[in-house]
């Protein structure tokens, strides 16, 4: 199979939306939600047409191997970057799990069975993570639409009027934060080989199936889009298959779980790549210190995860502007 790690766009531009993305922008948008998600990508493709201008064609370990001052800045921010991931991507899973699943449950349990196989997936390589990837992608897509389906007798159009409801500033606002948050774990692929065309496919892609839950939440909620810390899960629940079947969201839900596993095994893999290491219990010994970190402060603390959640997009943005100016300085440097 022809390894394509563009693939993998699909998947790292979804993971950030799982409670703290969604429920930030339709706090700021309310029923013009899916105006700023259209506009949200429309300023993600930009982005990603600089991620690619930037991008590296050679492994990472190769393209910092001299120990200039330059390369020890890029590599210790890089490595900063894939943690800060790490962390939000734990607080995303342990809250999840903790308010649906498993409320009894310390976080450091809950995920752990999530981390121990990300780190399983993540020794197989780049090429072992695409291939689960690759059949991960069509049962992502074939859940979306499914999803959209069934709730289809729950659609209330008078839901997306008045348009244009709130402040411009507000949907200007929803649609930068939509743009960052799922264009910066972009980032971590920057020493793969990118095609801006092939990238562009997956992240229109991507796009698109959240577009349709925005859509989605916004017919079924209305002007109480914002009230709900999982919108994206909440309208789950109104599914009733064959008008006997009920209480399924809980597997229907698992497109989710899918984009967490292979974010949390490409963030495992790089964190090798970058330390420039062999060994497979480094990266997972990380990891599960990070785990441990999500379970001491922020697992059953709403103060600190809400603090997190409300900042993190403007972290994220700013790891966008830095990663930007240094490799671009490095590929000047280069040539």
């Amino acid at each position: 199979m022809k390894k394509n790690t563009n693939l993998f766009i699909y998947f790292l531009a979804h993971f950030l939306f799982l409670g703290g993305g969604f429920a930030r922008i339709c706090e700021l948008s309310n029923t013009d939600t899916c105006i700023a998600f259209i506009l949200g990508t429309l300023i993600g493709i930009i982005i990603l047409f600089l991620i690619n201008k930037v991008s590296s064609d050679v492994s990472f370990k190769e393209y910092i191997k001299k120990n200039t001052f330059l390369n020890i800045i890029i590599k210790l921010i890089f490595l900063i970057y894939i943690l800060f991931n790490l962390l939000i991507l734990f607080v995303i899973l342990s809250g999840f799990l903790y308010s649906y699943f498993l409320p009894f449950t310390p976080s450091l349990v809950s995920c752990l069975p999530f981390l121990l196989l990300a780190s399983y997936l993540a020794s197989k390589k780049i090429k072992g993570i695409y291939n689960v990837a690759f059949v991960l992608i069509f049962f992502s897509l074939f859940i979306i639409i499914l999803k959209t389906l069934l709730l289809t007798n729950e659609f209330h159009y008078d839901n997306l009027f008045p348009v244009l409801a709130v402040k411009t500033t507000s949907i200007f606002r929803a649609s930068l934060i939509y743009a960052v948050i799922s264009t910066s774990p972009i980032f971590i692929l920057i020493n793969e080989k990118l095609e801006f065309k092939s990238s562009l496919k997956y992240y229109l892609l991507s796009s698109c199936t959240l577009i349709m839950i925005a859509f989605t939440i916004s017919l079924i909620l209305g002007e109480m889009i914002n009230v709900y810390s999982y919108p994206e899960y909440t309208i789950l629940r109104r599914i009733k298959f064959l008008r006997f079947i009920e209480n399924i969201e809980n597997f229907i839900c698992i497109n989710w779980f899918f984009d967490l596993l292979i974010s949390l095994s490409i963030f495992i893999l790089k964190i090798k790549e970058t330390i420039n290491i062999k060994n497979n219990i480094v990266p997972f010994l990380i990891s599960f210190g990070i785990l441990y970190i999500v379970n001491t402060y922020f697992s059953n603390n709403f103060y600190n995860t809400m603090i997190l959640y409300n900042v993190f997009p403007y972290i994220c943005c700013g790891f966008i502007i830095i990663f930007i100016l240094l490799f671009s300085i490095k590929k000047l440097a280069s040539k």
